[in-house]
């Protein structure tokens, strides 16, 4: 699996993790990483420091979860390369996102 999800309850904060491509093959994994869990945090943070590719699919799979989880929660997008960065910048996405 290319995802992987940690949480930390002393920071409210909920980790995923994702290796390699992220594109659309990681579908269902990545809606299940924040969709199953069991409470709401203050925190998600996508770390993308080991992500080589990203597709459209992956930026609306982005979307999809800003949409699905509490709208007081925030979303860090942490780590991505500066080609991914670009993309995410040229998207617009750091109007929706924290990209660090």
């Amino acid at each position: 699996m290319s995802i992987s999800v940690s949480i930390n309850n002393d920071n409210d904060t909920v980790t995923i993790a994702i290796v390699g491509s992220f594109d659309f093959s990681l579908f269902n994994d990545f809606r299940a990483a924040y969709s199953n869990l069991a409470e709401h945090y203050a925190l998600y943070v996508i770390d993308m420091s080991t992500v080589e590719y990203l597709d459209s699919a992956a930026l609306g799979m982005l979307l999809s979860m800003r949409n699905a989880i509490e709208q007081d929660s925030k979303i860090q997008l942490k780590g991505a390369n500066a080609f991914i960065k670009n993309i995410l910048m040229i998207s617009r996405f750091d109007k929706r996102f924290d990209i660090q």
